[in-house]
């Protein structure tokens, strides 16, 4: 009886443990090689398997070996095969996820090789769409006028990827709105603004909305650059709760554009309001409860790193700008 329990019961349930453990290991120890994200994104670019293996200068069983990985690790196709390839939206995801991080890569030796040839000057910076359209032209030709030799990486993002980006050294420093909780950051406040929810005359609801109905947002989208999660950030899960849904549009002028005609709602920062001719002619929610944010914008690095000199340049510049 005891040796019948061990091969009939026992064993099996071993196995069995031993086969979810190493599948749970699997999936949670999933790394994808760059040279796989290589080989997939120049399929997708290049529109075909042999194609993509004459440009990497690889065979074309190499490239169907290292998508088949990619497919093997997600369980879950890539790429629709037949006369014309077609992403699934795994497929797409996972395309630009590898094009984020080549360009990463392809980043980080270019910055590399410069600093062995002794170009060791790089300015870092991320900002937002707002300071990228009223400061940056101005603030970049300075900066440019004082140090001529600095290599620039500039990059607009939303607040929130501005943030990311900062915590995960993509870039050294960040220029835009402050966030609730700035403690991973030292801070260098510029000036304070306000961002304002604002409608269009074109919205077929603006008379409810002007006249402060916010069962009247309930029934449009908020049209935004980014939202944080809300475990992130438990305030905006209020915030989304009052529209119909949100609509993440990275580009500024679109979300005017479908402001403009109707679409939506969204927030506006003040100067915008004030020097734009399309945003001047929407209306300000002013009798919405939180259709009015105040904000602090300024500069920010992840605190207790040793700024390079082209950083603390900038940094410079942007406080002798800002007090003038």
């Amino acid at each position: 009886m005891r040796n019948w329990y061990f091969f009939t019961v026992y064993i099996p349930c071993m196995i069995s443990c031993v086969n979810y453990t190493y599948l749970y290991i699997r999936k949670t120890n999933m790394r994808f090689e760059n040279s796989e994200l290589r080989a997939f994104r120049a399929v997708i670019e290049e529109g075909g398997f042999k194609r993509a293996a004459d440009t990497l200068h690889i065979s074309q069983s190499a490239v169907s070996q290292a998508v088949a990985g990619l497919e093997s690790k997600l369980d879950a196709a890539l790429v629709l095969r037949g006369k014309d390839l077609r992403l699934t939206d795994i497929g797409r995801r996972l395309f630009e996820h590898a094009v984020d991080v080549l360009r990463d890569e392809q980043q980080a030796l270019e910055d590399i090789a410069a600093l062995k040839e002794g170009k060791t000057e790089i300015l870092s910076l991320a900002l937002s769409a707002s300071i990228n359209r009223f400061y940056a032209p101005e603030l970049i030709s300075r900066y440019y006028a004082r140090n001529p030799q600095t290599r620039m990486k500039v990059a607009e993002m939303p607040a929130r990827s501005i943030i990311s980006a900062v915590l995960q050294g993509t870039v050294e420093i960040g220029l835009g709105p402050f966030q609730k909780d700035m403690g991973a950051f030292a801070t260098v406040p510029l000036y304070r603004d306000s961002r304002h929810l604002v409608v269009s005359p074109q919205h077929p609801r603006f008379e409810e909305m002007i006249a402060g109905d916010e069962r009247a947002l309930e029934l449009t989208p908020l049209i935004t650059s980014a939202l944080d999660s809300p475990e992130m950030r438990p305030s905006i899960q209020r915030i989304r709760d009052q529209f119909s849904a949100v609509w993440e549009v990275s580009s500024l002028s679109l979300r005017i554009h479908m402001v403009n005609e109707g679409m939506g709602v969204t927030f506006i920062d003040r100067k915008l309001l004030q020097e734009h001719p399309t945003c001047a002619t929407f209306r300000i929610m002013d009798d919405i409860s939180f259709g009015t944010i105040d904000k602090e914008v300024g500069l920010y690095h992840r605190a207790g790193r040793n700024l390079s000199d082209s950083a603390r340049n900038f940094i410079a510049l942007c406080q002798q700008y800002w007090s003038v």
